[in-house]
């Protein structure tokens, strides 16, 4: 990496934190309600899938942190009427500005566009499970829903609970790891990359993963929605059963017995996703 590209990447460390302050600030104060949010929430998921992954200049970056927070705004200041959409709305934004703020403390190299993952999959996949989430939330709003007050108060509560502790553990993982985490499965071991055991990976071998899982699928349990419940978990184990074996394959690779050791002291965290145990 060059020396300018380098320097520029390096001032999204202020531009970033920057441009989210000045959109929750904004966000909050626009008193927009719960409809034009979720529209804004569809335009703005919908149209990252535009943006090359690769984009790096700080000026696109700080745009999405202005974005991101913008949304996280619009939720905080909806919050007082009925808590469900602005609190996913926050939930998945912060998510977003976390795995970015990952990428920028601890792998410079990539500071890009693809490291919010927004497009973590391909043909805007999770793009449309966002938009399908608060189509369906509409629908079921529309027809009066389907929960009796006490048990939506215990949805609310259960789900916001459980998605901000799955982001939690998905956290303590990613800053527990730092550089030894990587987004993207690393094909190649890099020099001071070690295996990593202790704080929540003492508790299973994926915590990153699991917390992923959790942090999706109690989203739906938020929203009090039934049919994204199953496709969000349906989804989210399919992936990461396709991901953790490959993955495994590739650090019994680079570690060896030190890792099949680990294996087998250690679940996985996901369910039939490993092939080791």
């Amino acid at each position: 990496m060059s020396e300018g590209m380098s320097a520029a990447r390096r001032r999204i460390r202020w531009i970033g934190p920057a441009a989210v302050a000045v959109g929750l600030t904004l966000g909050w104060a626009a008193g927009l309600g719960q409809g034009r949010t979720s529209l804004i929430a569809v335009i703005f998921f919908l149209a990252v899938n535009w943006i090359p992954g690769e984009a790096d200049s700080p000026g696109m970056l700080g745009l999405i942190c202005l974005c991101l927070g913008g949304l996280m705004g619009c939720g905080l200041g909806a919050i007082a009427g009925d808590p469900r959409l602005p609190l996913f709305l926050i939930s998945v934004t912060l998510f977003h500005l976390t795995e970015f703020t990952f990428c920028v403390l601890f792998h410079e190299k990539d500071i890009e566009f693809r490291a919010f993952l927004l497009t973590p999959v391909p043909a805007a996949g999770y793009s449309v499970a966002i938009v399908a989430a608060m189509a369906e939330f509409w629908v079921r709003c529309a027809l009066g829903g389907f929960a009796l007050p006490g048990l939506r108060t215990a949805e609310v509560v259960l789900g916001a609970s459980l998605a901000f502790a799955g982001w939690a553990l998905r956290t303590a993982a990613l800053f527990t790891a730092q550089s030894n985490f990587t987004h993207l499965v690393a094909s190649q071991k890099e020099s001071g990359h070690r295996l990593v055991r202790e704080g929540v990976y003492s508790l299973c071998r994926h915590p990153g993963y699991v917390g992923w899982f959790v942090w999706s699928v109690s989203t739906q349990i938020l929203l009090g929605n039934i049919l994204c419940f199953f496709a969000y978990a349906w989804v989210s184990w399919r992936f990461f059963a396709g991901r953790i074996p490959h993955e495994e394959e590739m650090l019994v690779r680079f570690f060896g017995d030190e890792y099949l050791e680990y294996a087998r002291e250690v679940p996985a965290g996901i369910p039939n996703a490993s092939q080791l145990a």
